[in-house]
């Protein structure tokens, strides 16, 4: 149990036992309720800061955030639940305030008071972002394997350990986690294209191509630039480059890039460069059609050898036809959140109830 939870627990037995059994006068009575609420009210002080953070977090407003990342810190270092704890370290992390968002994480996952296998989970996937953020794939990746080896699982888990395999270049670890969260209904964005790109590593161009048509049948735009990298490199793969640069344009008009975000915006811009140069523009198809794995990193591809040659044209109609033909199956609701960090119905109502405090 934390200090904070202690110390409202003992202000409300000194409140009980002041009304039941106090022998004071009526002042000094109401001095020491006095003092025992506002005992209460700063150990609960947390809560309040991250009702601020939130509300200003969830209008969206970008102006605001570096305000709310604040409130969050805040949060962070009054104490809070090891719930709340995740979500408020999660969010920082994901808008580029890792030392705060991880200095909270390894004292939680360290701390022998919490043994809640979903929350340490969750921790460790979240924690491992800060460590991906600074490159230390290794140390990001056997985070996620530490909580592999229990019976959690979630989407963020999967995302986070399918990013860290192909960071260290282990494809085959990373088609076998795929194959095995596909087993079960997929209706993540993030997910689903990672499938795609479990497609396009196998050698399945005509079939990635086709789930990437259907996907963004489902859904218009994305909240992330990997879905547009990837029809990107499928164009590319049939050296279509004016389509491979209205994805790429389409990226850098839609997604809102985060410090967390796997292909960054700069990447996209230097790409497109690349694509509209004349001088450049094949070699740059080739490069990224012979090293696909490195686009899909954000990172720009190996030279690729001579005579690269392109898909043939007639793949890519076949492709087409099959698109139209077969949209595949990717599921109508998709579900873009992130289980480990949003708000349940119960926290949503406690908030609601908080709103004016």
């Amino acid at each position: 149990m934390d200090k904070n939870r202690v110390m409202t627990y003992v202000a409300a037995m000194v409140i009980v036992l002041t009304i039941l059994f106090g022998n004071l006068d009526l002042a000094s009575q109401a001095v020491v309720l006095l003092l025992a609420l506002a005992t209460i009210l700063w150990a609960r002080r947390a809560y309040f800061f991250f009702i601020k953070a939130n509300r200003i977090y969830s209008a969206k407003d970008r102006s605001r955030y570096p305000e709310a990342m604040a409130w969050y810190a805040r949060t962070l270092k009054a104490g809070i639940s090891p719930k709340y704890t995740v979500l408020a370290a999660t969010i920082l992390i994901q808008e580029g305030h890792a030392c705060e968002g991880r200095w909270a994480l390894e004292k939680l996952v360290t701390s022998r008071s919490v043994k809640d296998e979903v929350i340490l989970g969750q921790a460790k996937s979240a924690l491992s972002l800060a460590f991906y953020i600074d490159r230390d794939y290794e140390r990001a990746l056997s985070l996620c394997e530490e909580v592999m080896k229990t019976k959690y699982r979630d989407n963020v888990l999967y995302i986070n350990i399918c990013t860290y395999y192909l960071a260290l270049g282990r494809v085959k670890d990373f088609r076998r986690t795929v194959r095995e969260f596909s087993q079960s209904r997929v209706t993540s964005p993030a997910l689903l294209d990672l499938q795609i790109v479990y497609e396009m590593l196998g050698g399945n161009w005509k079939g990635a191509y086709v789930m990437l048509r259907t996907l963004f049948d489902k859904a218009s735009s994305f909240g992330f630039a990997d879905p547009y990298v990837h029809m990107a490199q499928v164009w590319m793969h049939y050296g279509k480059s004016d389509e491979a640069v209205k994805m790429l344009d389409e990226a850098l008009e839609k997604v809102s890039f985060r410090p967390v975000t796997i292909i960054s915006k700069d990447f996209i811009q230097n790409l497109r460069d690349a694509l509209c140069d004349e001088s450049t523009r094949v070699q740059t198809m080739a490069d990224c059609d012979s090293d696909p794995v490195s686009i899909i990193n954000g990172w720009m591809p190996a030279h690729a050898p001579e005579g690269h040659r392109f898909a043939p044209q007639e793949e890519l109609e076949m492709a087409e036809q099959a698109a139209l033909e077969s949209p595949g199956e990717v599921d109508a609701d998709l579900d873009d959140k992130e289980p480990d960090t949003e708000l349940n119905a119960d926290d949503e109502e406690w908030l609601r109830r908080h709103q004016g405090s």
